[in-house]
């Protein structure tokens, strides 16, 4: 039997392939997260979506973010077994070995290792696109205002049975499901677009010299721009030839899928509900678009600040701080992220069926050269035995999340940051799940640059991982997961982001009854040598 090969060529569809492999591993965040670079002190607006309270006191007086991204994907139940790294396969540096005659990269199915426990297997890929924004501070930066905006992209797969998950990932041409009854299986698969514009508002609520606290809110409007789903409960079905195939072309045998029973839901939205995006007020705020909704983050920061007077100044008999400063010993941040939901409810663009059936085939053939998501759902629609489409209108939840972090300044410059999140959607949930992960980063952090190596256990605290990230002026680049990156070890995960940011720093005081010269300059070094 030959063996199933993904083959591209160009950069172009290398990205294809790369989706190809997260899709193929949905027989299992973003790490979600940035926790490399988005938990430091010069962050800006990326750490606004960890907490709302970041935007207040800040060390901007402005900050702009052009463009950010990030690529994640986590599973449990395979592991990429590529003989070349996922960084030399999104950087289009794969070797002429593991590319055919045309330079296309090869990725056969073999290259994705099984990991079989009879556990019911989970995916969460994807990543954001974040856009451009801007946060400034009023009043002294007592007050911090911020608008966002991103956009948003999920895979998630849950209660995955093992042979269903098997199925997807391998498909009929492993010979070990060839022939052979399943009962009983179930799974959820979910594929979300969502825009998101977004206001920060934040400030200072208390301020006693040793402590700081802060709290922030930020308000989402949520565009739905994609979904599709399916829901298998309690289905079973078998893998047997397909002598149609077979008597065509012997030397290639071909097995379809018997199902015994089925129990489906399925829905998506139509491609058009992409194409007729109008980023106008009306279309963002109306009914207009596939899906949209409301969201909302909340958080609160508090210092501890022992040695405040260290940063403090008198300037015509009024004291005040250093606005350029960090001050806190450490600083805890506790908020709850992504609460809301988008609701689909256009009819213009919804699909949706439920299918309780018997004794139905899925042969190969029905599947090949589909015209877009539609073409997918009448393919669906025919092998089922049904035809065009129920009412439709669905939820989709946010990955609502905890998260609370403890960023501890062991010297000036050096930190070690400690964050926590949890994600609060229960699995058999309909919609996006946030990545629960715990992570330690130490950093330095510099005004102008920044290093840090964040240390995690992520994967649902289920895969050790240490990364590398950075900062040199405004471009930031980072991984908190370098061996996957780099494939060692059969990695089980991966992550990557990058982005473009900059902003106008808070000044340091110029006090007006300072000595002078300053104590550093040269003139002041000549006059005490005489």
């Amino acid at each position: 039997m030959k063996m199933k090969v993904y083959r591209f060529n160009h950069m172009s569809k290398n990205w294809l392939l790369i989706g190809g492999i997260i899709l193929g591993i949905t027989n299992t965040v973003l790490a979600q997260h940035l926790q490399g670079i988005a938990m430091g002190n010069y962050s800006g607006t990326q750490a606004l979506y960890h907490n709302p309270a970041f935007v207040a006191d800040s060390r901007y007086s402005v900050y702009v973010n052009l463009v950010g991204s990030q690529l994640y994907t986590a599973n449990s139940g395979v592991r990429y077994n590529a003989p070349y790294s996922f960084l030399s396969l999104i950087t289009n540096q794969v070797s002429s070995e593991y590319r055919n005659e045309k330079g296309a990269v090869l990725f056969p199915r073999a290259y994705l290792k099984e990991r079989l426990n009879g556990r019911d297997k989970w995916l969460n890929a994807g990543g954001d696109t974040r856009l451009p924004s801007i946060m400034f501070g009023l009043f002294k930066n007592k007050i911090g205002v911020g608008f966002s905006t991103r956009a948003r992209y999920y895979v998630n797969a849950s209660g995955i049975t093992e042979p269903l998950s098997r199925l997807i990932s391998k498909t009929t041409r492993l010979e070990e499901l060839q022939g052979q009854h399943f009962d009983n299986q179930s799974g959820r698969l979910h594929v979300n677009a969502l825009g998101e514009l977004a206001m920060t508002v934040g400030g200072v609520v208390m301020d006693n010299e040793t402590d700081f606290l802060k709290v922030g809110v930020t308000v989402k409007r949520l565009i739905g721009l994609y979904n599709a789903h399916v829901e298998i409960n309690n289905s079973s079905y078998s893998i047997q030839p397909d002598p149609a195939w077979t008597t065509r072309t012997p030397s290639i045998p071909r097995h379809m899928i018997v199902g015994d029973q089925i129990d489906v839901k399925y829905g998506i939205t139509r491609d058009e509900a992409f194409q007729n995006i109008k980023p106008n007020a009306s279309w963002l705020l109306g009914n207009a678009p596939a899906g949209s909704g409301w969201g909302f983050d909340l958080g609160a920061v508090y210092e501890y600040r022992p040695d405040v007077h260290k940063y403090s100044y008198t300037e015509k008999g009024v004291r005040k701080k250093d606005a350029s400063k960090n001050k806190y010993l450490y600083r805890v941040a506790v908020s709850l992220t992504d609460i809301g939901r988008v609701h689909f409810k256009n009819p213009t663009y919804l699909l949706q069926q439920e299918v309780v059936t018997t004794g139905k085939i899925l042969r190969y053939d029905d599947f090949q050269n589909l015209k877009g998501s539609e073409g997918a759902f009448d393919a669906v629609n025919e092998a089922f035995g049904v035809s065009g489409s129920q009412a439709a209108h669905f939820y989709s939840v946010l990955p609502m999340a905890l998260q609370a972090s403890v960023d501890y300044n062991i010297q000036p410059k050096i930190y070690v940051n400690a964050l926590w999140v949890q994600n609060l959607i229960p699995q058999s949930t309909f919609g996006m799940k946030s990545e629960s992960m715990l992570a330690v980063t130490p950093r330095y952090e510099h005004k102008w640059y920044e290093v840090s190596v964040p240390i995690s256990i992520m994967n649902r605290y289920g895969s050790p991982a240490i990364g590398l990230a950075g900062r040199a002026g405004p471009f930031w680049i980072g991984t908190d997961h370098i061996t996957g990156l780099l494939n060692i070890g059969n990695p089980k995960s991966f992550n990557l982001y990058f982005g473009v940011s900059a902003g106008l720093f808070r000044r340091p005081p110029d006090i007006g009854n300072k000595c002078w010269p300053p104590e550093n300059s040269w003139l002041r070094r000549i006059f005490s040598r005489r």
